[in-house]
């Protein structure tokens, strides 16, 4: 369909999917799939702090029961809104709408409906009867979803590789599912292919000022993605700058992602790391508390001329920025981020 060609998006295989949460950690919280991509039959090149656009489908299930609702035939052919394209009523739904947002043109359908109501909620609790030249045509399309990278392009050309949380949140009617991380933790085969394409970054990424340079990595949840990328390639170019990780999560038993090569790196001498487990004590500390903790460490490194990431969710990149303006000073701060050796990419 159009967003494929809009994004140049390329057909890639899925050869690995691995668990990395423990499986005990799947009652207390969404589970984290390791997942690799063969790129070796495509012309898609990155670097390191690239995302990942994905192209993701809804559920077969969720598109089949849609098309119950709306009485509509998996075999009619609908028009694709902005092209002469037409496919079955089935391609459509599973492949094209976006089933979260209501759009104004149906809204006379659903009457005095919840404002925070999704469109699939909304169609199961209405059953309206929409004619499907109407719906097609009024419609959001299903965007993609971009994840951050977790491999080097030094050391894995031919693959690329995501961290992903397969996120679940509560429904009207059912627990649902995060649309492309459903499609990518359980709807895609391995062995089956995905349209992806990249989405290059300008500043969250290294380059020949980093070189030798003090790293401090800071990050939560699979916002330690990047940073594995950037710690390969570094260790694969022989970069004598200093590396330092601050990640924080629940419990290391069950959300340590990547936990080999952390260790392995920090038994060799290449990496210090400083990690907040925040279910694991009886007071909790978290990411901004390490880096109160170690401020020698991160004073030194600024000293050094080190640069400063942090990825993750944005109430991380609020917290960090209060404990580094505290640590370093709000001008200083200020004066990394205008010199792009303070950088952040939250979500």
């Amino acid at each position: 369909m159009y967003l494929q060609e809009k994004f140049k998006a390329q057909q890639v295989p899925l050869v690995l999917r691995e668990l990395l949460s423990c499986s005990d950690s799947i009652n207390d919280s969404d589970p984290i799939y390791r997942m690799v991509f063969d790129s070796n039959d495509t012309t898609i090149s990155y670097k390191v702090g690239d995302a990942l656009g994905v192209l993701p489908e809804n559920s077969k299930e969720v598109s089949e029961h849609v098309l119950q609702l709306l009485g509509y035939s998996p075999t009619t052919l609908v028009n694709v809104k902005k092209t002469s394209e037409k496919v079955s009523a089935q391609k459509f739904i599973q492949g094209y709408v976006d089933l979260d947002k209501i759009p104004a043109k149906l809204n006379s359908f659903f009457p005095d409906k919840d404002p925070k109501i999704t469109l699939y909620d909304a169609i199961q609790e209405y059953r309206p009867q929409i004619p499907i030249e109407l719906f097609a045509e009024s419609v959001f399309p299903l965007l993609p979803r971009f994840y951050s990278i977790a491999s080097s392009p030094d050391l894995h050309p031919k693959s690329i590789e995501l961290l992903v949380k397969h996120v679940s949140y509560p429904g009207k009617y059912q627990k649902r599912f995060g649309v492309c991380s459903s499609f990518l933790c359980s709807e895609l085969q391995v062995n089956d292919s995905a349209y992806i394409f990249v989405q290059p970054t300008k500043h969250f990424t290294l380059s020949t000022q980093t070189e030798g340079k003090p790293l401090v990595m800071i990050g939560a949840g699979t916002g330690i993605a990047p940073y594995k990328a950037f710690l390969e390639e570094r260790l694969f170019n022989k970069d004598p700058g200093n590396n330092l990780l601050f990640f924080g999560e629940r419990k290391e038993k069950v959300n340590f992602y990547y936990r080999e090569f952390w260790n392995h790196a920090e038994e060799e001498g290449k990496l210090k790391l400083f990690l907040a487990f925040s279910r694991e004590r009886d007071q909790k500390v978290y990411v901004q508390d390490l880096l109160r903790i170690q401020k020698d460490e991160v004073r030194k490194a600024y000293e050094e001329g080190g640069f400063f990431f942090v990825c993750g969710r944005k109430v991380l990149g609020i917290e960090v920025k209060h404990a580094l303006e505290e640590i370093l000073g709000k001008d200083t701060l200020a004066s990394l981020r205008k010199e792009h050796r303070y950088v952040v990419d939250v979500y």
